[in-house]
């Protein structure tokens, strides 16, 4: 079974979300803490990682996150899907097509909310499941 790794400032989203990834037959690992999140990642070793953009204190804390996983050894392979609400808080057009290996090294941009069997859509994509 594939683990997932969750990390979202948002508790409630962050569980909710792992409880329906759980129910779709996924091992999810869930952490909240910007500062604690590479550390949880290389423990874990996760299949593959749904990333919040914004967290508090730092607007772009995933873009920061997504970056320090590229420069890891044992994270540079992670696929990383970002699900952010920042074009709700700011309406500047963030999309998959900012995808960038320096600047945004993910594999795939999801806006909140999405629909949840496509999300499981992507991220099967990308686990090739």
């Amino acid at each position: 079974m594939p683990k997932i790794a969750i990390i979202d400032d948002d508790q409630e989203a962050a569980d909710n979300l792992g409880a329906l990834l759980k129910g779709k037959g996924f091992d999810v690992v869930v952490e909240i803490e910007l500062d604690k999140a590479i550390s949880t990642l290389v423990k874990t070793r996760p299949d593959l990682l749904v990333l919040d953009l914004m967290f508090p204190g730092d607007s772009a804390g995933g873009l920061k996150i997504a970056q320090e996983i590229r420069r890891t050894p044992a994270l540079k392979e992670l696929p990383i899907i970002m699900l952010t609400s920042v074009n709700q808080e700011f309406p500047i057009g963030f999309s998959a097509r900012d995808i960038d290996p320096t600047w945004m090294p993910i594999q795939d941009f999801v806006e909140k909310p999405v629909a949840p069997a496509t999300l499981i859509e992507k991220m099967d994509r990308l686990l090739k499941r």
